[in-house]
């Protein structure tokens, strides 16, 4: 598949897709998540609107983004991914190979859970993030759950 690659998903699998142009830098995170966490399916995505079918046609527990497509700005992406910054149906992490630090923050900003740059991320790096990201995700769900229950406003609705 030129534009998308699925992986065999055991029932206890993350879905995690990859969303970047460059299929080399894809492949290799992907080959990298999977050593550091064998249970993950890997979705690659080779453009913006690709990954964003994909995210809307399977269920994913987070999504690992490069800024710089080859159809679209990654923003893009991202503001559709998390329309409301402090309220993210799934995490989001950037990965990027562009080294302007200001870009990292203002992904953080528009709601991504962590920006990390390609040359100065390790196997290890990338996979704790995604691990951490998908355990804050749950955390508020949980937390806006408990107090929609309790009749509490959470601080974000």
């Amino acid at each position: 598949m030129a534009d998308s690659a699925l992986s065999s998903r055991n029932s206890h699998g993350r879905s995690i897709l990859l969303i970047g142009g460059n299929h080399e830098d894809r492949t290799y995170f992907a080959e990298r998540l999977k050593i550091s966490s064998p249970d993950y399916t890997i979705l690659e995505a080779a453009s913006g609107q690709v990954g964003l079918n994909l995210y809307n046609s399977h269920p994913i527990d987070c999504v690992v983004i490069e800024i710089d497509l080859p159809d679209m700005p990654g923003f893009d992406v991202l503001v559709k991914l998390i329309p409301l910054a402090g309220k993210p149906e799934v995490p989001v992490i950037v990965l990027t190979r562009l080294t302007n630090p200001y870009l990292l923050d203002v992904a953080v900003l528009n709601g991504a859970q962590a920006s990390l740059g390609k040359t100065s991320s390790s196997d290890d790096r990338l996979d704790i993030a995604v691990l951490k990201a998908m355990s804050m995700v749950q955390i508020d769900r949980k937390r806006q759950a408990r107090n929609r229950d309790s009749g509490f406003p959470s601080p974000l609705d």
